[in-house]
């Protein structure tokens, strides 16, 4: 109780209660959190501004998962690709929509000789994403799409 008095009467620069606050815009913001409070505790808070919609958040774990090679992915770090992807594509970033068809054709058996049930949801949601992420001048789409045009254009 006394060191949380002493750092609200006289704040230092690596003030706990000021950078649990910060308002994370970039990289910079990142780095200055997990300085100030180490890696864990600055991944507790990234993680909830991440889930309360914070872009910079969002793509820092999206990013990060997708790093890692696949040997070493867990369903955690998977499900953490997935999630902050899809938030991070829904909130408007072009590498993230292009970033999450990839992930969606990737999930897709090539080797049946027709799609049906997930094949197809997949296919469509893919083309969806790739389409948001063209829109936006995005190159890597705008040539997946052409690149998938026949199959696409079955969906």
């Amino acid at each position: 109780m006394l060191d949380f008095l002493r750092k609200l009467l006289h704040p230092s620069k690596n003030n706990d209660l000021s950078l649990e606050n910060i308002d994370i815009k970039n990289t910079k913001d990142l780095e200055k959190l997990m300085r100030g409070l180490g890696p864990e505790r600055a991944g507790v808070i990234m993680r909830k501004r991440a889930l309360e919609g914070n872009l910079t958040c969002q793509l820092f774990f999206a990013n990060g998962a997708s790093l890692i090679p696949e040997a070493d992915l867990t369903d955690s770090i998977r499900r953490d690709f997935e999630v902050f992807t899809k938030m991070a594509a829904e909130n408007g970033d072009a590498g993230s929509q292009f970033n999450l068809a990839l992930s969606l054709v990737k999930k897709v058996d090539s080797s049946q000789s027709y799609f049906s049930g997930d094949n197809f949801e997949n296919l469509k949601q893919a083309k969806h994403w790739h389409q948001k992420a063209a829109s936006q001048g995005f190159k890597p789409s705008i040539k997946s799409l052409k690149k998938l045009e026949s199959v696409f254009d079955k969906i």
